[in-house]
């Protein structure tokens, strides 16, 4: 694993330790799976940008879906859903949260068994989502900007900027 160290990137407002990885393949009939799940919550074709990654630490890999197109996506944002990934290649709907903009990356830190996930949001930048038991923040624009120490961590990139 290389580990990139750049001085400042631009979307932060300081120095940020990035865990840089090659994506990691997903099972084709995964990536179906993700995809059924999001029509049946969109109830349409909508484009998105997706990443797996075992947030709970179960040995499953859960996703993230960045919805695109003006059904989902505003002056502040897109709207991001956070499945649980279930065995047998199932999705579990445990989240949706608004205004978001990428990059968006997860932190080694973890709150409630859950890691973090940082993103952008419009007027306060870089934001940490931490789940608090029962799902992660709604909207990350009422959130405060990351601190100096949480700007230090080592994040790993999920969802680049376009």
């Amino acid at each position: 694993m290389k580990f990139l160290h750049l001085g400042c990137i631009l979307c932060f407002a300081g120095c940020t330790t990035v865990i840089e990885q090659t994506p990691k393949q997903t099972n084709p009939s995964t990536q179906h799976a993700l995809q059924q799940s999001v029509y049946q919550y969109t109830q349409d074709q909508t484009q998105y940008l997706s990443a797996f990654h075992d947030l709970n630490q179960d040995g499953q890999p859960d996703a993230l879906v960045l919805l695109q197109g003006l059904d989902w996506c505003g002056s502040g944002g897109c709207t991001l859903l956070i499945y649980q990934g279930l065995p047998n290649q199932k999705f579990k709907l445990i989240n949706k949260t608004t205004v978001i903009n990428p990059p968006i990356y997860v932190s080694q830190q973890q709150s409630h068994g859950w890691k973090n996930l940082v993103v952008q949001s419009r007027n306060q930048g870089a934001v940490q989502l931490a789940y608090n038991g029962m799902a992660y923040p709604s909207n990350p624009s009422l959130l405060p900007p990351l601190t100096t120490q949480q700007q230090a961590q080592k994040m790993q990139l999920l969802i680049a900027s376009k």
